[in-house]
């Protein structure tokens, strides 16, 4: 539904589309009628005064936007007195014989017959508008005569809706009816197959591959396939199918296929006679007037093609997209449809907005029944929050089960959904991380490694070593099961060793339990990875280090006037790890003197968190000059 402001008041406007009324009364009889009830409908109900004057206030050419209150008293009362009484429901308006002689005694009895199939449920208004006409005019689509809409200011702005409309407070807003009755039990059960009429061309069999295939094919994006209705049916129909005898317009036998088209206004058959009358170029391009007449002539004079007719075809709901189905299930105020989701396992996450909260079930339903590896449907409940960075969900459909199995590259993780933090979006990450900066045989330290997907993917395919960490104890737990389950050895602490405590005291003791220290450092948390940071002044520096370690920052961070969001993030790092005391404004820029440590600092986004938020990757280098500054001895350089 759309909203006009209307006097400062706001009032519902029915949809675009607008219904001919016809009615079988007699040309001049029936225009008496609906001239006198045009007469007495607009100004018998305004023979109050309070009536007149809110009319007057409302179409007063200096109304001030911001009425008095006493005229939006008045303004209710006039909705109520041209309203209350014609809540009925206008299902079919036909008129009888002796509605005639009804009319001319007291023209307002017209309701007695517009209303007279009507029933008790409020959910349609009076759609008399149409009455209110002097002048009929003739209707194609029945033949007989219907009355168009008064032009007045009223009937301009279709305060009146027409039937299988509502009509609610502001605060509530307006809802179709039909779509109160559909939930996520009956909605299969509604009209969502489609019926489409595609247009069509008879080639020889010959032809058939190049003109599919070749990228100069006259009818390559004009396919039946490039029409927006049928790019997610799936399976994908096919735009070859056999040619009907009625097809041939030449006498050759010779074999044809038919090539499906988008969908045109004209109709094939207006166009097909069977025989050889016509140019079949002018033809052609009738019947598809999308097609440039030098394509046509292409088709008509190189590959022998001929006009063909029409051919339909259904796509249940059991082929279209979830969007799709959803668009047709949905009213106006919940479009557009939820237009992604996460799959993690057998679980589809949504992160539902406002306006579809009241629909989850039914959008979890549709869901469910559509794609078959998901099993069940949850909406995220507020923000991820706690020291374990969990939420809560709230099961829209299927089984209540949050156990999942995921496969990463090869890689299997079980865990409770609910019971710690996971991102699928950073699997890419992870992946590249294994690839382009984890070598064969390395130490591996995960400070923050959650279910251990990073852990357990850089065992498996590099054979490195894993020095895990996670404050969550279920995260940890689910870590040295999934290692376990892929058939790494978690008993020996020289391979895989997971712990379950602080991120800061897991640095710390990594340069004091042990003089080798890991070839990757990764802290991923980034809401406040920079902050460990300074647990690096625990490690050890007293000799020269060979092969320093890499760290991996993962932080959120924003640009502004003076740096990209990747200066901004190198700017976060150099802090948490040379903090400047006494200064008044943060130090801008810091990555060049990072690098005059030997820290070699690089800096990758990852990926957007929010409008103008992204997570940067900030990797740096741990020499011994860095750590020789993070302690307080400025003399070595």
């Amino acid at each position: 539904m759309k909203m006009k402001e209307i006097s400062g008041s706001k009032f519902l406007t029915a949809a675009p589309r607008q219904p001919s009324i016809t009615s079988s009364i007699g040309d001049n009889e029936h225009s008496a009628a609906a001239r006198s009830a045009k007469l007495t409908l607009l100004t018998g109900a305004m023979r109050s005064s309070s009536l007149r004057e809110h009319t007057s206030h409302q179409y007063s050419s200096n109304l001030s936007s911001q009425p008095p209150r006493s005229s939006l008293r008045k303004r209710s009362s006039l909705r109520a007195a041209l309203f209350g009484s014609m809540w009925m429901n206008m299902s079919a308006l036909k008129w009888s014989v002796d509605a005639r002689t009804r009319i001319r005694a007291n023209p307002f009895c017209l309701k007695d017959y517009c209303f007279s199939a009507g029933t008790s449920r409020h959910t349609s208004i009076l759609s008399f508008v149409p009455l209110l006409t002097s002048k009929p005019r003739s209707c194609k689509a029945s033949g007989s005569e219907c009355f168009p809409t008064l032009q007045s200011p009223m009937i301009r702005t279709r305060l009146l809706y027409t039937s299988n409309s509502a009509l609610y407070s502001d605060r509530q807003g307006a809802i179709d009816e039909n779509y109160q009755s559909i939930n996520e039990h009956n909605w299969r059960t509604s009209s969502l197959t489609e019926t489409i009429s595609l247009s069509s061309i008879s080639v020889p069999s010959h032809h058939v591959h190049k003109l599919l295939s070749d990228k100069d094919s006259p009818i390559k994006q004009y396919l039946a396939t490039k029409m927006e209705v049928l790019e997610d049916v799936h399976p994908r129909i096919k735009v070859v199918i056999d040619s009907e005898p009625l097809d041939r317009k030449d006498q050759e036998e010779v074999p044809r296929k038919r090539i499906l088209l988008m969908s045109s206004s004209t109709t094939n058959g207006e166009i097909i006679d069977g025989g050889h009358s016509g140019d079949n170029v002018t033809e052609l391009c009738k019947l598809l007037p999308y097609l440039p007449r030098n394509n046509a002539q292409q088709l008509i004079f190189a590959y022998s093609a001929l006009p063909a007719m029409p051919h339909t075809i259904s796509i249940p709901y059991q082929k279209q997209s979830v969007s799709r189905i959803l668009s047709k299930l949905l009213p106006e105020s919940a479009l557009p449809p939820p237009s992604s989701y996460e799959q993690i396992g057998h679980v589809a996450h949504l992160n539902l907005r406002d306006n579809h909260l009241p629909f989850g079930k039914l959008i979890g339903s549709v869901l469910l029944d559509r794609i078959d590896s998901i099993k069940t449907v949850v909406n995220k409940l507020g923000e991820v929050g706690g020291p374990y960075r969990t939420y809560k969900v709230d099961l829209l459909a299927g089984e209540s089960n949050y156990n999942v199995h995921v496969v990463e590259h090869g890689t299997s993780l079980y865990f409770d959904l609910t019971k710690v933090y996971w991102c699928t979006r950073l699997e890419g990450e992870r992946t590249y991380m294994i690839q382009h900066c984890f070598k064969p045989n390395q130490v591996i330290a995960d400070a923050f490694c959650g279910v251990g997907a990073l852990c357990t993917r850089a065992a498996l395919a590099k054979g490195c070593t894993i020095l895990a960490n996670d404050l969550n104890p279920d995260a940890v737990t689910y870590c040295r099961d999934s290692a376990q389950r892929n058939g790494i050895d978690t008993s020996n602490p020289k391979v895989f060793n997971v712990q379950c405590g602080d991120a800061r005291e897991f640095i710390m003791k990594i340069g004091t339990a042990t003089s080798d220290l890991p070839n990757h450092l990764v802290l991923n948390f980034p809401l406040d990875s920079p902050s460990f940071l300074n647990a690096l002044r625990w490690w050890p520096s007293g000799e020269k280090i060979l092969d320093p370690p890499r760290v991996h920052v993962y932080t959120f961070a924003r640009g502004d006037e003076d740096r990209t969001a990747s200066e901004a993030a190198i700017d976060k790092v150099a802090d948490g790890l040379l903090p400047e005391g006494g200064y008044t404004e943060p130090s801008k820029f810091r990555g060049d003197y990072l690098n005059s440590l030997g820290c070699n600092v690089e800096a990758r986004e990852i990926r957007d968190a929010a409008p103008g938020k992204v997570v940067i990757c900030v990797s740096f280098s741990v020499t011994r000059v860095l750590l020789r500054r993070m302690q307080g001895d400025y003399g070595l350089l």
